[in-house]
């Protein structure tokens, strides 16, 4: 079941931009985001009154002694979605895939400096494609005139998502053993909500430019569902497969998420954003290898 949790994880998020783009319409960045998380908690008390588990004896506890982790969670997720929604509302519906390979580059940092984990030759060679292939979809084979008028600031958007992105991880797994995980995320997603209901509240972005149709409706209650239940079905699978495998599934969200962006919007993929989309995959694959232990 891991296998296809993580599936069906990198599917629902492959949906990101076009939920979007539906959206943007008739929405700002900022109310887009508000609702992500607003439905998202939505669809998170529905599978706990399903589910019908109450707290953890010790969740007062847990929240006395880690509700610094949780609101910096908070607010790093809230600031990811934040950047990554105004990228979407102005690029192309896959842009986002930039993303998880900043995100994996940080998280890779953040374990050498904080976790004092080990860097091989191997994982900085991972490092290294990983930056080099967002080098080559940032580019695209644009020239400098055009690259420094509109990507650069795009590519910026997507690499301050990609480390607020890591930081929510980190945070994540700062709580994970003193909370359930179903729990954690909506109290952070419910932080998330309240505070991001204020900057759509500040800019009077609050009503929708016009009535919204059935696609932009529908995108919302989707968009909301993979926020909320996304994440609950990718902490489920972690346990449950190779470690090494989990980035190697979750980064098949890219290639739907260019499927996606040529089938609905008919948007361009040059041969740069392949090679580039190819070169980071390769080096989230090869960051997360794992020698195998030696047999005895």
């Amino acid at each position: 079941m891991g296998y296809f949790y993580l599936i069906m994880v990198a599917l629902f998020f492959s949906f990101g931009g076009t939920c979007v783009k539906t959206i943007k319409p008739f929405f700002a960045p900022s109310m887009i985001t508000f609702m992500r998380f607003f439905v998202g908690v939505l669809w998170l008390l529905l599978l706990k009154a399903i589910r019908r588990k109450p707290l953890r004896a010790d969740f007062a506890a847990s929240l006395k002694t880690h509700w610094k982790w949780l609101i910096f969670g908070a607010v790093a997720k809230l600031l990811a979605y934040t950047a990554e929604n105004i990228a979407l509302t102005v690029g192309v519906s896959y842009g986002n895939i930039l993303t998880q390979p900043v995100q994996m580059v940080l998280l890779t940092i953040l374990g050498v400096t904080l976790l004092h984990e080990k860097m091989t030759a191997l994982k900085w060679t991972g490092v290294i494609c990983c930056v080099a292939g967002i080098l080559l979809i940032s580019w695209n084979g644009l020239s400098i005139e055009a690259l420094l008028s509109g990507n650069i600031t795009l590519t910026i958007l997507y690499i301050i998502t990609g480390i607020c992105a890591g930081l929510f991880v980190f945070a994540q797994k700062k709580v994970a053993d003193a909370f359930d995980t179903l729990d954690s995320n909506l109290f952070m997603f419910s932080v998330a909500a309240i505070l991001g209901f204020f900057i759509p509240l500040a800019e009077g972005n609050l009503l929708p430019t016009g009535t919204p149709n059935l696609a932009c409706i529908i995108a919302i209650a989707w968009f909301g569902f993979v926020t909320g239940i996304g994440f609950y079905l990718n902490a489920k699978a972690i346990p449950l497969v190779p470690f090494q495998m989990v980035a190697l599934l979750q980064s098949t969200m890219v290639f739907f998420a260019l499927a996606w962006g040529i089938i609905f919007f008919h948007e361009p993929v040059s041969i740069w954003i392949i090679s580039g989309t190819l070169l980071f995959v390769a080096g989230i694959v090869i960051m997360q290898h794992r020698k195998a232990p030696s047999a005895h």
